[in-house]
Formats: structure tokens, C-alpha cells, sequence
């Protein structure tokens, strides 16, 4: 039977002070026991129910992604610094445009994850329009038939990726990478293609920045 992420686990907390609680006590444990030390006054006891909140799968990085708006800044780092995973990302980028963004500006600041590695993840149909995924390893990533108009792609390394379809209108693709990737059908129009690499890429049918289908 698997376990039920709301129960207390052998390394959570137990509420008391040096002697051990009454067998009556409050035990401070599970994900419930982690969002309350979130709500603690001191930002040490919020940095530390964070470390913890990844043990709780989806549920704990929420508790986390909440985080980054925290009054203190240790522990917005802190939250920044958990959300580096894959499966992190992937929760981010289910949520909206502005929290995968504030996630990238402290990412940024603190030198963590500004290659962002999305390699081979499955974006299909998505809605990523204005999201930042500059300097991101978008490699062999499907993003057929993703919204992307007016993301944010600057040396984004999108090679042997899955575009078709892809709405790409108004998006930064300066010095972006495209060896082999397949853009056939892909929507192009006022894309900034400045310095990008296109060698390879299948651009059948795809409309391209100044308006035209490419044959």
C-alpha cells in the first residue's frame, strides 16, 4: 500500500521542547506539519519545513513554489535553489507564465539554473506564451503544437526538438539553436531569428517572419 504523503514519516519533527511530548502531544509531522513551521515567525524554521516539503512529491513543491514569495530573501533562495529537478519544473510550468518567470529571475540572480535542462521533456500543447526559457536545454523537448508566441527563446538550445505546428509569433529566437529540429506547419511570423541556427531544420510549410510559407 503506498503511503499517504500527509502522515508523519520516521525523519519528521516531533512538536516539544528538549523532553519528550506527553503520548496526548501534537505531533508534528507530514505535510501538514511542514506547512505549519512554513507559517513560523522565525525564517530558520521555514528554510528547514522546506528542506523537508520534497519528500512529499507534488503537494511539498507546492508548499514550495509558494515560497519564492516569502518576506525573507534566505528563504525564497532556499525555494529557488529546491525547484532545480525536473519534476519541479515541470510543476512550474503547469502553474502560470508569472511563476515560472519569478522562478527564472532568482534562478538568474543566484547563478542556479540558467541553463535550465527541459532535454526531452513532453510540452505538447502547452501554453508557454511569454514564458522565459532563455539559454534553456530544450533538446529533442515535443513542443508540438505548443503556444509559445512571444516567449522568451535568446540561446535556447532546441535541437532535434518537436515544433510542428508550434505557435512561435513574436518570440525571441536570438542565437537559438535549431540542428534537425522539425518546425513543419510552425508559426513564425515576427519572430526575432537573429543569429539562429536553422542549419537542418524542417521548415516545411512553416510560415516564416516576414509572413511567407516556406515551401
Amino acid at each position: 500500500m503506498p503511503e499517504n504523503p500527509s502522515e508523519p514519516r520516521h525523519y519528521d519533527v516531533v512538536l516539544g521542547g528538549k523532553t519528550p511530548p506527553p503520548l496526548t502531544g501534537a505531533v508534528l509531522g507530514g505535510l501538514a506539519g511542514v506547512k505549519q513551521r512554513l507559517r513560523s515567525v522565525v525564517a530558520e524554521h521555514r528554510i528547514a519545513a522546506l528542506m523537508e516539503a520534497p519528500n512529499y512529491g507534488e503537494a511539498g513543491l507546492d508548499s514550495i513554489i509558494q515560497a519564492l514569495d516569502d518576506k525573507a530573501e534566505q528563504v525564497r533562495d532556499t525555494a529557488c535553489i529546491l525547484l532545480q529537478g525536473k519534476l519541479a519544473k515541470l510543476t512550474l510550468l503547469k502553474k502560470d507564465v508569472a511563476t515560472w518567470n519569478k522562478w527564472r529571475a532568482h534562478s538568474i540572480r543566484l547563478e542556479e539554473g540558467i541553463n535550465v535542462d527541459l532535454s526531452a521533456v513532453n510540452l505538447s500543447g502547452f501554453n508557454l506564451s511569454g514564458f522565459n526559457f532563455s539559454s534553456a536545454n530544450l533538446m529533442g523537448a515535443n513542443l508540438s503544437g505548443a503556444n509559445l508566441r512571444g516567449a522568451d527563446l535568446r540561446g535556447a538550445n532546441l535541437s532535434e526538438a518537436n515544433l510542428t505546428g508550434a505557435d512561435l509569433t513574436q518570440t525571441n529566437l536570438t542565437f537559438a539553436g535549431f540542428w534537425k529540429a522539425d518546425l513543419r506547419q510552425a508559426n513564425l511570423t515576427e519572430a526575432n531569428l537573429t543569429q539562429a541556427d536553422l542549419r537542418r531544420a524542417n521548415l516545411g510549410g512553416a510560415t516564416m517572419a516576414d509572413g511567407t510559407i516556406h515551401e
